[in-house]
C-alpha cells in the first residue's frame, strides 16, 4: 500500500506541475527568449532545465535498494550540480518549443510512478538524513517533495516576464571561482527551502528563530544581501565609516530590515533575494588580488580575510534554510516538525 507521505508528495507535485505547464502554455514566441533573471538561461533554457533527466530519481534508487547514508554523504558532498545542469540544457538547445512543451508534460512520469511504489517497508530509507549544509538537514522523505521545483521555475519565469533583464559574464578570480560551488549551493539550498514551506505556515513563528515568523527568516535574507556587500567593499577599501556604521548595530538592523518588509510577499522577497544575491555577486567581480587579504570589516571590529567571509554568509544563509525546515509540507504533514 502506498505510504501516506508518497501520496501527498505526488498530488504537490501534479498541482505545481499543472500550475507550470499553464504558465508555459500562455508564452508567446518572443517569451521563451527572454533571459531569466539573473543568470545566463533564457526561458527556453530554464524550460530544458525543469524537465530534468525524466528519471525515477531518488525514489527510483530507493525501489533499486541502492541508497545508503553512505551514498548520500558522498554525493552531498563532492556532486556538483551546474556542470550537469548546464550540460542537459546546451544538449537541448537544438529541440523547438514543441518538443520541450511535450517532454515538460511527461516529465515526471517516472519518479511519480516509483513515488507511488513505496511502502512501509522503505520508510527507513525515507528517515536517513540527508546532510544540505552548515544546520540545514533534511530527510530522504524531502525529497520525495519535488513539487517545490516547479513552483521554485514557475516564478522564475514570471520574473523573465516582469523585469528587461541582460546577462552579464562576471568575471571572478580564481580564488573567489572556486568558492562559487558553495555560494551556488547554498542559494539553491535556501531556495528549495522556500518553495517547499506550505502556503499557511508563513506567518507561524519559528520555534528555532523566535520571535521571528518563517517570513521574518526569509525577509532577512532577502535584505541581508545588501549588508554583505558593505562589508565585502571594505576589504576593497569601498565601504565609508558612516556606511559600516549603519550596518554595524546587527540586532537593530536586523529588526529594522525585517519590520519594513512584513507586508510583502514571499516571491517579492525571494524576488530581492535573488536581485541582491547578483549585486553581492558583481561586488566580488571587482575584487583584485590585493583585496583578498584586504580584510572584511565585521561588527565586532575584527577584520577577516574575504574568502573566509564569503564561507561565513555561506553558512549563514544554509542556518536560516535550516530553520524553514520545520514548516515543509512534507514535516507538516508528518506533524512532528523531525
Amino acid at each position: 500500500m502506498t505510504l501516506p507521505t508518497a501520496q501527498a508528495a505526488v498530488d504537490d507535485l501534479q498541482h505545481a506541475h499543472r500550475e507550470l505547464l499553464r504558465l508555459v502554455d500562455s508564452l508567446s514566441e518572443a517569451d521563451w527568449e527572454r533571459p531569466v533573471p539573473y543568470g545566463e538561461w533564457t526561458v527556453k533554457d530554464l524550460i530544458a532545465h525543469v524537465i530534468g533527466d525524466m528519471s525515477p530519481s531518488g525514489p527510483g534508487l530507493i525501489l533499486a535498494g541502492v541508497l545508503t547514508p553512505e551514498f548520500i554523504a558522498a554525493n552531498s558532498t563532492s556532486f556538483d550540480v551546474r556542470s550537469r545542469n548546464r550540460a542537459m540544457v546546451e544538449e537541448r538547445r537544438r529541440y523547438t518549443r514543441e518538443d520541450l512543451r511535450q517532454l515538460l508534460f511527461e516529465a515526471h512520469d517516472a519518479v511519480i510512478a516509483a513515488t507511488l511504489k513505496l511502502d512501509e517497508s522503505h520508510q527507513p530509507v525515507l528517515d536517513y538524513a540527508v546532510p544540505m549544509g552548515t544546520d540545514y538537514e533534511i530527510k530522504v522523505e524531502d525529497w520525495l517533495w519535488r513539487g517545490y521545483h516547479d513552483r521554485q521555475h514557475a516564478a522564475d519565469i514570471r520574473r523573465a516576464l516582469k523585469l528587461d533583464y541582460r546577462p552579464e559574464q562576471l568575471p571572478f578570480l580564481p580564488e573567489i571561482e572556486e568558492q562559487m560551488r558553495v555560494i551556488v549551493r547554498t542559494q539553491e539550498g535556501f531556495l528549495r527551502a522556500v518553495y517547499t514551506v506550505a502556503d499557511d505556515a508563513w506567518q507561524e513563528t519559528s520555534a528555532a528563530c523566535p520571535p521571528w515568523t518563517y517570513h521574518d527568516i526569509l525577509a532577512h535574507i532577502a535584505s541581508n544581501e545588501a549588508r554583505l556587500q558593505t562589508r565585502l567593499r571594505s576589504a576593497m577599501g569601498a565601504a565609508s565609516e558612516a556606511e559600516l556604521q549603519a550596518v554595524n548595530d546587527v540586532d537593530e538592523w536586523n529588526a529594522e530590515a525585517v519590520k519594513a518588509r512584513r507586508d510583502r510577499q514571499m516571491e517579492e522577497l525571494v524576488d530581492e533575494f535573488l536581485a541582491g544575491r547578483r549585486e553581492t555577486l558583481q561586488v566580488l567581480s571587482r575584487f583584485h588580488p590585493e583585496h583578498l587579504s584586504g580584510g572584511v570589516q565585521l561588527s565586532s571590529g575584527e577584520s577577516i580575510p574575504a574568502l573566509e567571509f564569503i564561507d561565513r554568509f555561506a553558512a549563514h544563509t544554509s542556518r536560516h534554510a535550516g530553520q524553514l525546515v520545520p514548516a515543509s509540507r512534507a514535516r507538516r504533514l508528518r506533524g512532528d516538525g523531525k
